[in-house]
């Protein structure tokens, strides 16, 4: 996070703590926990602390609730479990003293509207308070790192430029996509861009660019759809709350047969356009 005091065994990063408990690796985190930051990996952490035995998890996000990245049905079911939310508030430097480790922060408020479209933080002079953690875990945004030795430049948000239609580097015979071109996106725009990365290559090694593969045979005539009262989705069963922190089970449950078939009996209409 480039604050004072953040070199120590006690604040960690999320990838290395999610892959140790992913591991099976024995991880012990303490009393009280810390999470910076506001996606979905912030959320994964946090959950992820109470089912290791912390006792008080604070998620602390410079923003307001609303404009966390992280999904809110993630974000009701953190709040559910315990966690607490810590909201417009920015840790300003770690503080060591014999074993205590503090957290001192900055209270923050809305300020003007920026390039994503969500009111950019503003500190609150004077506003300054602290608070005591076992262990603090940074989930905020990654950085591309390319080496030198491939020799590809970047561009604003330290991201790998491409042309947009083949996804070629400036570097002849090196292609990119994914993250590294487009900065934190989605898994589907990854999968888009590996595609398209796969007609580019395979054009450049001399073929014709055509990858498409038959999976399925074509489906046949469907027959019309029938008019529907309107319903809504049947709601998931999840694991109660008191089973859910004693381990890593699943939380949603799935459906039921019943269910199932209830919610693929739920005509959404998809082909229906709106009357002009």
């Amino acid at each position: 996070m480039g604050i004072e005091g953040e070199v120590s065994p006690k604040f960690r990063d999320r990838l290395a703590l999610l892959r140790d408990v992913n591991l099976g690796k024995e991880v012990s985190l303490g009393t009280r926990v810390a999470v910076i930051g506001g996606g979905s990996a912030a959320i994964d952490v946090a959950r992820t602390a109470l089912r290791l035995g912390a006792k008080e998890v604070t998620i602390i996000y410079r923003r307001t609730q609303a404009d966390m990245p992280a999904g809110s049905e993630e974000i009701e079911e953190a709040l559910a479990e315990g966690v607490r939310l810590r909201e417009l508030t920015v840790p300003a430097r770690i503080i060591h003293e014999n074993q205590d480790f503090t957290l001192e922060c900055i209270r923050m408020k809305p300020g003007a509207i920026d390039a994503s479209g969500r009111r950019h933080p503003e500190p609150i002079e004077g506003s300054e308070f602290t608070l005591k953690f076992d262990n603090i875990i940074a989930c905020i945004g990654q950085r591309l790192m390319v080496s030198d030795q491939f020799d590809i430049p970047t561009g604003k948000g330290d991201v790998i430029q491409v042309d947009h239609d083949t996804l070629a580097t400036p570097k002849e015979g090196v292609f990119a996509g994914g993250d590294a071109v487009t900065g934190p996106a989605s898994v589907i725009e990854a999968i888009a861009h590996g595609r398209q990365a796969a007609i580019s290559i395979d054009r450049y090694l001399g073929g014709q660019g055509d990858i498409d593969e038959i999976l399925a045979p074509p489906e046949g005539e469907v027959a019309p759809l029938e008019e529907t009262e309107e319903r809504w989705r049947p709601q998931a069963p999840t694991l109660p709350l008191k089973q859910r922190l004693s381990s890593f089970a699943q939380v949603e449950l799935g459906y039921s047969e019943e269910m199932a078939i209830e919610e693929a009996g739920r005509c959404l209409r998809c082909d229906l356009e709106e009357d002009e």
